[in-house]
């Protein structure tokens, strides 16, 4: 067996934490390697766990992300790409996606043992397009999400599915989540949270303008289709932002579709808590 580890090094704990998994799978005998972009953190480390940074992860069996639930995002889709698990061992302050803390490294063994369980996540994909070219395409394990950005004022959003309209959103903006993201943005927004093996898709105005929009849960085959309403007085940038990630303007002559993505991402599951268990006990953590 053989891990590929991402370590988040911009988080301060997360090198230590690192360091301490490589002793642990030492000690078990199961093989790690690092992206070569890692090898001035880590002088400790014999040269030969630096592997070329286009293949480290193909040629591993496992992905360990190490780092808060950002990081467990963008580890999660290069082992989607690559079709390989991927466990999440929290170095951050609240991580609904990591399967371990730093401070269950001895459960590691599981690994090694095969004792342990795996969850298929379903993923979102945003395309936009304009003038029926497609010219922004991303993968979402979490949410798309129509945005403001600095601009003060509300944005007018048209949200359609299977050619249906579903509803004019005036409001700060709407997220479309999938389980897995119903206890991130949309959870803050007054979305539903939903079991994240279930395959659904939530659509979550932020702050709409009136009291008769709510959040809707949908079939996980539904496709999206999501439009800015060219009106004089609502003319500022909209931004949609995959995940979190770098934000892309979204023009009134743009139409954004949004489906389940082909591919899925296989957590790795150890511990035998519940969904129930794990979102009580980070939401306590969190007050």
């Amino acid at each position: 067996m053989k891990t590929a580890i991402i370590p988040n090094l911009t988080r301060e704990a997360a090198k230590r934490v690192t360091l301490a998994i490589c002793r642990e799978l030492e000690k078990l005998s199961i093989e790690y390697c690092f992206s070569e972009e890692n090898k001035e953190f880590f002088p400790e480390l014999p040269e030969r766990v630096f592997e070329d940074k286009n293949t480290y992860v193909k040629n591993s069996d496992i992905v360990i992300s190490v780092g808060g639930d950002g990081s467990m995002l963008r580890a999660a889709k290069t082992a989607s790409e690559h079709n390989k698990l991927i466990l999440g061992i929290n170095a951050g302050r609240l991580a609904y996606l990591c399967g371990l803390d730093a401070d269950e490294l001895e459960l590691l063994c599981c690994l090694r043992d095969g004792k342990y369980t795996v969850q298929q996540r379903m993923m979102l994909v945003a395309e936009v397009f304009s003038d029926g070219e497609c010219v922004y395409r991303n993968i979402c394990l979490n949410d798309a999400v129509f945005t403001r950005g600095e601009n003060l004022r509300l944005i007018d959003l048209s949200v359609k599915t299977g050619g249906r309209d579903i509803a004019d959103y005036l409001a700060d903006g709407a997220i479309i989540a999938t389980p897995t993201g119903s206890t991130a943005y949309s959870m803050s927004a007054g979305g539903p949270i939903v079991e994240p093996t279930l395959e659904a898709i939530l659509l979550t105005p932020i702050c709409p303008h009136s009291l008769a929009v709510r959040p809707c849960i949908f079939s996980g085959d539904a496709e999206f289709e999501v439009s800015v309403k060219d009106r004089e007085e609502y003319k500022k940038p909209v931004y949609l932002c995959c995940d979190g990630g770098d934000s892309f303007v979204i023009s009134p002559e743009s139409v954004v579709k949004i489906r389940k993505a082909d591919t899925k991402v296989s957590f790795i599951a150890i511990k035998t808590d519940n969904f129930i268990d794990v979102l009580n006990k980070k939401l306590e953590n969190k007050k």
